[in-house]
């Protein structure tokens, strides 16, 4: 058996996410010592070890409770599931692009992943996992900052060209405004996702990164959209995210990604499959693709 603060050694699970995970989502019931403190078993850390993975791999966290509540052995199999060969050839290019600032081999690469008609399928499967991927070539020192920006802003035009190119949503549809906080300047996500909205036949207002709190204020107020999507891909973005999400629910829903969404409280969560996410919402507003 094991203290809380043991599990969440053993598990990487921070002890204030352990108790809220099961305490709002039930994955685990843990025992009590003579002292009342609480025990976890093996299982209990095989089962959060597990929520664990499927939270990092895209997962809300709804989401992987109830699928390790429902079978925790099928769970682990979704989580020891590997990328497909061709994601994984792909990733690796884009590392190698990066450290070779190999423009033609980039724009190929680009244009290859971007020909699959399924929007959500680019984004979730290979787009937004290889920028995870070339995240960490960088941690471990095998690109440069340069070689990082070199790649990251090539995506970034190809999104937006994407976008630009889509036909404008139906008038009378539902309007979505999409963008970040003040300060926060990680973009790829959230303008991944206003491309599969657009694609899906929503009015997206885009308003890209750092935008002034006022500004965002003013502008929802203006447009009055249906939901507004913000991210917080960094820690360092909490701060700003938690003011814009304050100051704009009393105008709108407010729908939150990004990797510390969990953080947040008030906004609905969108997971970690930005894709998947917009077009889900897409559907829930009734949008025609």
């Amino acid at each position: 058996m094991y203290t809380v603060g043991r599990t969440a050694e053993l598990t990487g699970v921070p002890s204030g996410t352990l108790r809220k995970w099961e305490q709002r989502y039930g994955v685990v019931v843990p025992q009590r010592s003579p002292g009342n403190y609480r025990l976890y078993d093996d299982e209990a850390v095989r089962r959060l070890v597990v929520m664990r993975s499927l939270v990092e791999a895209g997962w809300t966290a709804q989401e992987a409770a109830r699928h390790v509540a429902e079978d925790v052995a099928a769970a682990e199999a979704e989580v020891a599931r590997p990328a497909e060969p061709a994601h994984e050839a792909r990733f690796e290019t884009l590392v190698a692009c990066a450290q070779d600032f190999d423009v033609p081999r980039l724009e190929q690469l680009l244009a290859e992943g971007f020909a699959d008609i399924d929007v959500v399928s680019v984004v979730d499967d290979w787009l937004l996992p290889s920028m995870v991927h070339l995240g960490k070539a960088w941690q471990r020192g095998l690109i440069s900052v340069a070689g990082e920006h070199f790649v990251t802003g090539a995506v970034h035009r190809r999104l937006a060209l994407t976008f630009q190119s889509l036909p404008p949503a139906p008038s009378g549809g539902p309007r979505v405004v999409v963008g970040l906080a003040r300060g926060s300047r990680h973009e790829i996500g959230v303008l991944a996702f206003a491309l599969v909205l657009r694609s899906r036949g929503v009015a997206v207002t885009y308003l890209g990164s750092d935008l002034p709190l006022e500004a965002w204020v003013g502008a929802v107020r203006l447009i009055q959209p249906r939901a507004v999507v913000l991210a917080a891909p960094t820690i360092e973005d909490l701060p700003a995210v938690r003011e814009a999400v304050d100051a704009l629910l009393p105008h709108a829903e407010v729908l939150l990604g990004g990797a510390h969404q969990e953080r947040v409280e008030g906004p609905v969560h969108l997971g970690h499959h930005a894709g998947a996410a917009a077009a889900a919402l897409a559907t829930r507003l009734g949008a025609v693709s």
